[in-house]
């Protein structure tokens, strides 16, 4: 794969016919638009569509979902089992018939709250076929979060797992119009009894699927665009989560849009021969639609057993086309991979890196892959993930430089990344499948249009050159009309003439790609009047190979700012034995509470941190000037949303000690 020959052509180019208001630029679109933004690949009018559009292209005999199921003679794991197209069309039916049976009706609120699975597909697809409207139920949501969603959308039926269900039950009191619980899996011996306590019916999914077997219910009609799909609750950074109203046109458009783009040639060619493991989770936007648009075009998702430490080796076996995932995951990868190569020494490393910086080199020619070193170094490392991945999508943030080349080099294959929100069901853009250069997140896809608006209070404006920065606006038929029952927060979300306001800035480059830079909503001052966007930083920090995670703090009387940094185990072991802090001898190395409570680790990762920031363009009052060492991730502590971000209002109130002692003296 390289790039397209002569001059870099436009990703993205000025809507025609559009003018540009006060502060603001014109609204740009996708360099194939024609200003007329793509809403529905024609014939398809709900996901229900889709999912006939997928069957007729792969057969109606042919594997369409996935799974893993425990064997019981090994305590292993069994070869892959398929469900057929047909298979799965007639048990969805089914299931929204028994739900039926079980009260739910059209229009209904159903939850779902189970972990990535073909039961997961069946709960969407039978609220689907029967008009109910769905809502995902993260797992680890906290309690009154859970609760304030299911009040808030008046849920009557829930889908979900057996020690769910047990979750439900305690808190019944405070969610009244939750009164039938379907469960999948083996139900719990002391269930039914506490379900009966609580005036709760339980059934079994496979139970409300008989029912609807031998007692089918016609759905009143089939959906059509208009019609809401599902209700997906951000996932709460800050405050309470607000519902996401999405319907199936917003679906549709989003779909048609990637239809278009490999149709253009600015996409990997998706086609029925493509199998993807759902990694991302379903109860997430961007997980939701990547499978909706796999089965648009035919192809084959599978479901990992949701065990991480066991995700390559399914993989391996699964031998998958695409893979989605987010940066976080790519960055352990990475770690994992060179910490190997450093283990081994010698000449198996001093091979690796050869070729790798070969590799690298030729990246700035446009050129991924190679006919030697493919071969001889990089193929066992593709083969673990099944030899066959042609694309890696990243999603859900922002993804570091040097991952993005560690993936181009290793694994010869399309890497791409994206941009988005919930509001915008996932990707509004998408790096083109020929651009490797890293840093940008693309162009708008084909049923969006996007501009940036001055935001003066941090000295970024729409005129700014050599390229326009600002708050990041977007438009299009793939845009949700608002929030579930908030019409204020809708109103503050949107501006008069319909534009989402994402609250996070970017710049648009001479291809009009889109660059996130910052981040409006998070910011404070500090007592010399700077303003702080945190995200940035903290995305600066974190792109160093010896930080796990990092949450900067500023308190609004002083003049510099903290941080709490969680390191990279592995290593921040090699970096302290670089600097002379531990023994880079044979035998036990000190463990990670023990590396965290070294004054002398802290002082040394700080003075790299300060070098790497300076280097990243990071302005002196933004490089914090204390940092504290903690060993706990923060997914550990409770800090992170379901997508993965930081709760940073709970990390203030978890560190508060801390960072008070970081401002006062070293803690």
């Amino acid at each position: 794969m390289s790039q397209r020959k002569g001059s870099a052509p436009p990703c993205a180019i000025e809507c025609p016919g559009t003018e540009a208001a006060p502060g603001e630029t014109r609204p740009f679109v996708n360099h194939n638009s024609t200003g007329k933004l793509i809403s529905h690949t024609p014939g398809l009018n709900s996901l229900y569509d889709t999912f006939l559009h997928g069957r007729g292209l792969a057969g109606k005999h042919a594997p369409a979902f996935g799974y893993r199921p425990a064997d019981s003679a090994t305590g292993g794991a069994s070869p892959y089992r398929w469900v057929t197209w047909d298979a799965f069309h007639e048990r969805f039916v089914c299931l929204a018939s028994g739900l039926r049976h079980l009260g739910a009706g059209p229009g209904d609120r159903i939850g779902i709250m189970l972990s990535n699975s073909v039961e997961w597909m069946l709960a969407e697809y039978a609220a689907i076929y029967q008009g109910f409207i769905s809502v995902p139920l993260y797992e680890s949501l906290p309690r009154d979060s859970l609760a304030l969603i299911i009040r808030e959308t008046e849920m009557r039926v829930a889908v979900c797992l057996s020690e769910h269900a047990h979750a439900l039950l305690d808190m019944a009191e405070s969610i009244p119009t939750l009164r039938t619980l379907v469960v999948v899996g083996a139900m719990q011996p002391d269930l039914l009894q506490l379900a009966k306590a609580c005036n709760v019916r339980v059934q079994a999914l496979s139970s409300a699927e008989g029912v609807g077997r031998e007692l089918p219910v016609e759905s009143p009609k089939l959906p059509v665009a208009d019609d809401v799909a599902t209700i997906i609750y951000t996932s709460g950074t800050s405050g309470q989560p607000k519902g996401v109203v999405v319907t199936h046109a917003n679906f549709l458009a989003t779909i048609a849009s990637f239809l278009a783009l490999r149709d253009s040639g600015d996409m990997y060619s998706f086609s029925s021969s493509d199998c993807s493991m759902a990694f991302l989770p379903l109860a997430h936007c961007l997980g939701r639609f990547v499978t909706h648009l796999i089965i648009a075009f035919g192809g084959r998702t599978a479901f990992p057993r949701g065990d991480p430490t066991k995700l390559v080796e399914d993989l391996h076996d699964l031998q998958p086309t695409l893979f989605v995932g987010v940066p976080r995951l790519f960055s352990r990868i990475q770690e994992r991979v060179l910490a190997t190569v450093k283990l081994k020494g010698g000449l198996p490393a001093a091979l690796f890196h050869y070729a790798y910086n070969t590799k690298k080199n030729n990246l700035r020619r446009g050129l991924v892959g190679h006919w030697l070193w493919d071969r001889v170094v990089f193929k066992p490392l593709r083969e673990k993930f099944g030899g066959r991945l042609n694309l890696i999508v990243s999603g859900s943030a922002a993804i570091s430089p040097e991952t993005l080349e560690f993936l181009r080099c290793c694994f010869s294959c399309c890497v791409v990344e994206g941009y988005g929100l919930t509001e915008s069901l996932g990707p509004t853009t998408v790096t083109l499948i020929d651009d490797i250069e890293p840093g940008n997140v693309g162009a708008p896809i084909p049923s969006a249009m996007m501009k940036l608006r001055d935001v003066p209070e941090l000295g970024y404006a729409a005129s700014d050159v050599p390229h326009p920065r600002g708050e990041i606006l977007i438009k299009g038929p793939h845009i949700s009309s608002g929030y579930y029952l908030r019409p204020e927060a809708t109103r503050e979300a949107f501006t008069a003439d319909g534009w989402l306001c994402t609250g996070d800035i970017g710049s648009i480059d001479e291809r009009g790609r889109f660059h996130i830079i910052d981040r409006r909503n998070n910011m404070f001052k500090m007592a010399q009047g700077e303003f702080i966007a945190p995200e940035r930083i903290e995305n600066v920090l974190t792109s160093h190979l010896v930080v796990n995670q990092a949450f900067v703090h500023g308190d609004p009387l002083r003049s510099s700012l903290v941080a709490i940094i969680v390191p990279n185990e592995s290593m921040f072991a090699v970096f302290l034995q670089s600097r002379g802090v531990i023994s880079a001898h044979p035998g036990k190395p000190p463990s990670l509470e023990d590396m965290c409570r070294s004054a002398r680790a802290r002082e040394e990762v700080l003075a790299e941190l300060v070098v790497w920031a300076e280097v990243h363009d990071l302005r002196r009052f933004e490089i914090p000037r204390r940092i504290c060492l903690v060993p706990t991730p923060f997914e550990g502590l409770g800090l992170l949303t379901p997508t993965m971000k930081l709760k940073r209002r709970d990390a203030q109130a978890h560190f508060g000690d801390l960072l008070t002692k970081l401002y006062t003296d070293n803690p």
